[in-house]
């Protein structure tokens, strides 16, 4: 299982991050159809997430919330058909002066069992997971800082 971790600072205070990265309002893109939980966020809850793919096809994500911690952790495991693997990733917050420490973290199988092996292609993965990431990290401080 391959760690890809990644952090920022944003300078809003990690009740106002938490309440953000938890909402699923906030999930919704241009992608994201609808998003709908098995009842209010909290450890153990399921999400579903409808997806709508540029050549119009529809998919549905399913998660559950495996981390939660008001104001510090906000967690989940998406869970992915084979050959995929699961993926966690999970929002770390940390008080930091009259701002917040953002981490992201995922743990996911790069290269599941019955996948071609090509050198270097876990790490070319990585290294698009960690830029996707750093990306994501980049909007929320737009967004939250404004």
């Amino acid at each position: 299982m391959a760690l890809i971790e990644t952090s920022t600072r944003i300078n809003v205070s990690p009740q106002k991050i938490f309440s953000y990265v938890s909402s699923l309002d906030n999930l919704k893109n241009e992608y994201v159809v609808s998003v709908e939980a098995d009842g209010p966020i909290k450890l153990g809850t399921k999400i579903n997430t409808r997806i709508r793919a540029m050549n119009g096809m529809e998919s549905v994500i399913t998660s559950e919330v495996i981390a939660y911690e008001v104001n510090k952790v906000f967690g989940t495991k998406t869970f992915a058909a084979p050959p995929a693997s699961d993926v966690v990733s999970s929002y770390i917050l940390e008080a930091d002066g009259d701002g917040t420490k953002v981490t992201l973290q995922t743990e996911a199988v790069l290269m599941p069992a019955g996948m071609p092996s090509i050198p270097g292609m876990e790490d070319m993965m990585k290294k698009q997971m960690l830029a996707g990431y750093d990306a994501a990290l980049a909007a929320l401080k737009k967004k939250l800082e404004g």
